[in-house]
């Protein structure tokens, strides 16, 4: 956790003319005492009428502890988190996406305020840090109660499938949770919720789950089998040997030519059943159309023009993004 950057949290507007009054050890002792001797967030501002005050003074709270924030970010050290989670913090410190979960509640006034020579109205106003901080600490329970629901199925699932989904639903809500703390921390408050300890304990059994999590390719022995290889195998790290544990793709990719007075067609239909080492099946990948290939008299040709159409069907796409949905992210 790193220390609150304000002490003490403290914030004056100050313009140069007219000079504004400071609050006075009065005023923060009334501050104090209305915040039960917690900290608190207080600012002297002028406005044209009493509202306007109110509007600049919470405005003008919030724009400091925006700057804060911006600047706790840059000087995070990211380097502790080898999945590169960490660095999407890099992203937290524009002002539209910190003003989007910055919610102040609870702004207090020492006094009314007061009309000054020039017609504008000076006003002094607090909100203690136990208010300011209270928004924040709700939306974080929520996330971090929906974290661990997220982390215990990560945990606890056998299925690929699942396990993926589970654990990057726990990562993207642990980022979530630490941009609120990013709030937290610069009001000084530690969060009382173990996200934490949830996400490095899931972190920990995801990389050691991905150790083992092998992909490996059950050859059908043909060109349709070696081309399809070869194209998945480009975007996929697929092992050709004994399955062990992990996913096995088995492909049905039967070659099949027929000769009429015109040419000799040639056409394949595969498709490729995802399933896991010890044969329990989780999906079977199909096409919508046969791949045909044709030449006037010769086979060979025949084959060799369906193997190049073959290379170049769109299918290939839609397989890679249902397989690596089945495997561990990078």
């Amino acid at each position: 956790m790193n220390p609150p950057l304000i002490k003490p949290l403290l914030f004056v507007l100050a313009l140069a003319s007219p000079v504004l009054a400071d609050f006075t050890q009065a005023d923060s002792a009334k501050a104090a005492a209305n915040c039960n001797g917690g900290s608190f967030l207080s600012i002297t501002v002028l406005g044209k009428t009493p509202d306007k005050a109110r509007e600049k003074a919470k405005a003008e709270i919030a724009r400091n502890i925006i700057s804060d924030i911006k600047s706790n970010t840059k000087t995070t050290n990211y380097s502790e988190e080898k999945d590169g989670v960490m660095r999407e913090f890099s992203k937290f410190s524009e002002k539209s996406e910190i003003e989007n979960n910055l919610t102040l509640l609870g702004f207090k006034e020492t006094e009314s305020p007061k009309r000054q020579k020039n017609g504008e109205y000076e006003l002094k106003t607090y909100i203690c840090v136990k208010d300011a901080s209270k928004g924040f600490l709700e939306k974080q329970q929520f996330v971090a109660d929906s974290l661990s629901l997220a982390a215990n199925i990560a945990l606890s699932t056998k299925h690929p499938k699942h396990k993926n989904e589970a654990w990057q639903r726990t990562r993207m809500l642990w980022v979530e949770f630490m941009k609120l703390q990013k709030l937290l921390d610069v009001l000084g408050v530690e969060s009382p919720y173990p996200a934490r300890e949830i996400y490095a304990k899931t972190k920990a059994d995801y990389e050691n789950y991905c150790q083992n999590a092998k992909v490996f390719w059950q050859d059908a022995g043909n060109e349709c089998s070696k081309t399809v290889f070869a194209m998945l195998s480009s975007k996929v790290k697929i092992e050709k040997s004994k399955c062990s544990d992990g996913l096995k793709l088995s492909l049905n990719c039967l070659e099949k030519c027929a000769v009429s007075s015109l040419e000799i067609e040639c056409s394949i239909n595969p498709s490729l059943s995802i399933e896991s080492c010890g044969g329990e099946k989780y999906s079977m990948l199909k096409i919508k159309e046969p791949i045909t290939g044709s030449h006037s008299q010769n086979k060979s040709l025949a084959m060799e023009n369906l193997i190049e159409n073959l290379s170049k069907a769109a299918f290939f796409g839609e397989w890679e993004k249902e397989i690596k949905e089945w495997i561990c992210k990078e």
